[in-house]
Order: C-alpha cells, then structure tokens, then sequence
C-alpha cells in the first residue's frame, strides 16, 4: 500500500502548485465572470450580462481580431523557421555544435530585458536602425509609434526569442527518427522534397503538434511585450485581449469585464488548441518506410 502512494506523494506537491497557482486562477476568472460588483461593493449575479456586453463593444471585437492576428502570423513564422532551423542544424560537426549555442542565445535574455533592448532599437529619434536609415539616405520609419507597423514589431521580437526554443524540440524529434527509415526511402526513389514531406514532418509529428499549440498558447496569451513597448497602441493597434484584460482590471477596476475577457481569451485558446489536435491527428504517411526498414529493405512496396 506505502509503496503505491509513493509515486501520488512525489507528485502531491507539483499538483499542489499547480492547483494553487494555475488551475484557481482560471476557476476564479471563470466564475468571477458570471458576476458584477455595483459601486457601493455588492456582489450579484448577472448570469450572461458580462459576455452580452462585451460582445457589443467595437474594442472587444477589435481587440480579438488584433489577438488572432498576432497570434496566427507569429506561431506561422516561428513554426516554419524554428523546422528550417532544426533541419540545418541536424547534424554532427563542431560548427554545427557552436551555432546551435548561439542560436539559443535569446531564450537565455529575460523577456523585461529583450524588450528594452529592442524598443531602444526600434525607437523613432534615437534608435539604431533608424540611424542606419539616416545614414544610408533612407527614409526613417515610425515602428512602434506607427499603427501599420507596431504589431509587426512585436511579432518580430517575440519570433527573435521564440524561435530557437521551438527549434530545439523539433532537433531532438529529429534526432529521435532512425535512420533506415529514410534508407528504405531512398530504396523507393525519394527525393529530397518527398524525403521531407513524406518521411520527416510526418515523423515528426508528435513534437510538431506540441509545438504549435504550445507556441499558440504562449501567443494568445502575449503580454509582456504590449504592456513594455506600446501599451496596447498606437490607436489600438496592438492592444491583445491580455493586454486588455490588463487595463479593464488595473487601470479601470472593472473586474468582472477582466475576468469576462480572460474566460473568452482561455475559450477561443482551448477552441484553438482543439483544431490544431484535429487537424493533425495520426496519419501512417510513413509507415511503408517504417516497415520496409524494419525488414532491411525487402519488403516490397505497399501503400500505407
């Protein structure tokens, strides 16, 4: 009996921390969001009022549109290059070792201090891109004081520190694939471009599905660099639902309209999450490569 709680003990105070700071703040938010507190403190029951008004507010759709956007363009971006990074970077070599060192440089810089950095970057007046600009007889450019701009700004940053992350799990899928999977591919006449297509993304699924709705989740839920380097602008441009919440709980003590926000924010990131999970359920693309190279090449072809 002592010996099969051992394991639940282990991991009673993981699930403890959990609880307490992860699983009562959404419950809280949640609840929280189906009442509202009148200006003399009282607390009521109001059912679906929260959600019907903010469904009638233009900044509340604005603030999802700008959400999903940001949310589509730098999971897309960070995905794809953090694929091509771990593809490059597959191999042995002492170059290979030194460049992955450097590549994951930024996911050591603390996000408070990348973002200083950059936004002392990108500044208008004094920043240094702009002065490269000057110099080279450019024209300068607004960045995050430009509401076209600003939100392109903040992807990229957050694709800078991003991107190495996400390439380190997909290198160590990578490095996870047996390498007679893709000898019995090249006994099938594969090329380079189905090599990839046929054999490793599908193989690589697992870690690929973690790593879009991890990095959706960490998208949806942006936050430090808005309240840092733009502060939901300029003209609204760049204000996420998070952000939003942010200012509906701090700066205009609307409780009940922040707990309302996060609850849709935590819906539409589980909706999300749900798609991605459907979208790229298993599919034995290479399994005809698994087992050919299972029986050392022999097995004639066959259709998975």
């Amino acid at each position: 009996m002592r010996q099969r709680l051992k394991p639940y003990l282990l991991l009673l105070p993981s699930i403890v921390l959990i609880g307490v700071f992860k699983i009562y703040p959404i419950l809280y938010s949640v609840i929280g969001s189906f009442f509202s507190v009148s200006k003399g403190g009282r607390t009521r029951f109001v059912f679906l009022d929260n959600y019907i008004a903010i469904f009638g507010e233009s900044i509340f759709l604005k603030t999802v549109w700008i959400t999903l956007k940001f949310c589509a363009l730098a999971t897309a971006i960070q995905v794809v290059l953090a694929v091509a990074l771990a593809l490059f970077l597959n191999r042995d070599c002492r170059l290979v070792r030194i460049l992955r060192t450097l590549i994951y440089i930024p996911v050591s810089i603390n996000m408070v201090i990348a973002c200083t950095v950059w936004n002392m970057f990108f500044s208008q007046s004094t920043g240094v891109l702009n002065t490269v600009l000057r110099t080279l007889g450019l024209q300068e450019q607004p960045f995050l004081t430009s509401p076209d701009q600003a939100l392109y700004v903040l992807i990229f940053i957050c694709s800078w520190k991003g991107i190495s992350y996400w390439m380190m799990f997909l290198l160590a899928g990578l490095q996870n694939i047996n390498a007679s999977v893709y000898e019995a591919g090249y006994i099938d006449g594969t090329t380079p471009l189905t090599q990839l297509f046929c054999i490793t993304l599908p193989m690589l699924k697992n870690s690929l599905l973690f790593v879009i709705v991890s990095d959706t989740l960490i998208n949806m839920f942006m936050f430090v660099p808005v309240y840092l380097m733009t502060n939901g602008g300029p003209a609204m441009s760049t204000n996420t639902l998070m952000y939003e919440s942010y200012r509906s709980a701090f700066n205009y003590g609307n409780y009940s309209r922040a707990y309302t926000l996060v609850t849709v924010m935590l819906f539409l990131a589980v909706l999300i999450a749900g798609i991605q999970f459907l979208l790229m359920q298993e599919r034995d693309t290479a399994g005809k490569f698994e087992r050919r190279s299972r029986n050392g090449g022999q097995e004639k072809k066959t259709v998975a």
